[in-house]
């Protein structure tokens, strides 16, 4: 929604950078394949996206994930759910916006990070890491990235984390 109200002000090339999380793409792993091709349609759209997490919500909140695809055992799950539904509106806003606008959106996960947030958690990356993989988006010209795009440490990642070795449940 508050892209909605910014993006008009943007000039021509201006781009938009949401903060994501690779948590994300591994929460997004586990839920059911349908989810996964709901959450991953080229078609996807916002009111769609919005029925998806309304539907999560709902499910959550009288304990019902499961009964829609998602998993209860999931640490994190409503984060995960609130990172899946971040990416995919970012590449719905990308679809949105490249056309007359020429406005390029990216989500980008800056890691897990040190930070008076988590005390500065052991094992946690330099904050100053995590802002080189957003600036990362910020600084490279655009027609070097994929509009619509996840990226991590200046790569692309996948929209659904495959990698079983991943899977934080």
């Amino acid at each position: 929604m508050l892209n909605e109200h910014l993006i008009p002000l943007l000039r021509e090339h201006g781009r938009v950078v949401n903060v994501a999380s690779s948590i994300g793409p591994m929460a997004l792993h586990c839920f059911s394949k349908d989810l996964q091709a709901k959450y991953t349609s080229e078609t996807l759209t916002k009111e769609q996206l919005d029925l998806l997490v309304e539907e999560f919500l709902s499910a959550y909140e009288s304990n019902n994930v499961e009964k829609i695809g998602y998993r209860p055992d999931l640490p994190y799950l409503a984060y995960g759910v609130s990172k899946v539904a971040l990416i995919a509106l970012t590449r719905i806003e990308a679809r949105q916006y490249s056309g007359a606008q020429n406005i390029f959106i990216y989500s980008v996960c800056p890691g897990y990070c040190a930070t008076d947030l988590n005390n500065k958690a052991d094992g946690a990356r330099p904050a100053a890491l995590g802002a080189d993989s957003i600036l990362y988006v910020v600084d490279t010209p655009n027609h070097e990235l994929g509009n619509g795009g996840f990226y991590l440490d200046g790569k692309k990642e996948p929209q659904i984390c495959m990698d079983e070795a991943k899977d934080y449940a």
